[in-house]
């Protein structure tokens, strides 16, 4: 039977094409699977780095006592370096006083085994590095660095005494001498103010100027 549809072509049923409707159906099933696909590669990834970091904290919990001990080597270590620090300033600043005195007694002149001058004050004072070049320059000591500083105040029996007091210290390597002033008593006796200085680069060997 031959079937006519004598409709106007506006009114007339159109019939899609077969590939339309499989589109629509593929299309959302792709969409679908696509979608699936990238949940289970992110869950897969969660899960892999949960893994990871699983096994990361159990390899910090077998480090932490490690850890914890190279801490404490390190707090220990910063400890000693202190200690070592504090030790070196006070070496830096260590005088062997007995020693500097020592030389500074064994420099004044004897004769026949006795001292002609007689100490009544005797002050030491050790002269920083920046105050002994500021010395130097003043033209302290003749120019000589001097690290420790003896000041005095004497009596000597009589004025040969008093000059060979001055020159034992003026003639020697070791000291220099800053005479400042002295007064002759109603006995014949001086009396003297002066500043002594171990030079800073000399030894500490002392009496070269002795009795003779």
């Amino acid at each position: 039977m031959i079937k006519l549809n004598l409709l106007p072509k506006k009114l007339r049923k159109r019939v899609e094409p077969g590939w339309w409707r499989l589109t629509a159906i593929i299309f959302p099933l792709l969409v679908l699977a696509i979608i699936a696909s990238m949940y289970v590669g992110a869950t897969t990834q969660i899960n892999q780095l949960t893994g990871e970091r699983s096994q990361l904290q159990a390899e910090v919990a077998i480090l932490q006592p490690y850890i914890k001990k190279q801490r404490e080597l390190k707090q220990r270590k910063a400890e000693l370096e202190q200690i070592i620090q504090v030790d070196q300033e006070v070496k830096a600043n260590f005088v062997a006083w007995s020693d500097k005195i020592a030389a500074f007694i064994n420099q004044i002149p004897r004769r026949g085994g006795r001292f002609e001058v007689f100490l009544r004050s005797i002050n030491t004072t050790l002269i920083p590095p920046d105050a002994r070049a500021r010395m130097v320059d003043q033209g302290l000591y003749d120019r000589k660095p001097v690290s420790v500083e003896f000041t005095i105040r004497g009596e000597a029996k009589n004025e040969a005494a008093l000059i060979r007091f001055v020159k034992a210290f003026e003639d020697s390597p070791n000291f220099g001498i800053n005479f400042k002033h002295s007064s002759l008593a109603e006995d014949g006796t001086y009396t003297f103010d002066a500043t002594v200085g171990i030079i800073e680069h000399g030894s500490s060997e002392g009496g070269e100027a002795n009795a003779r």
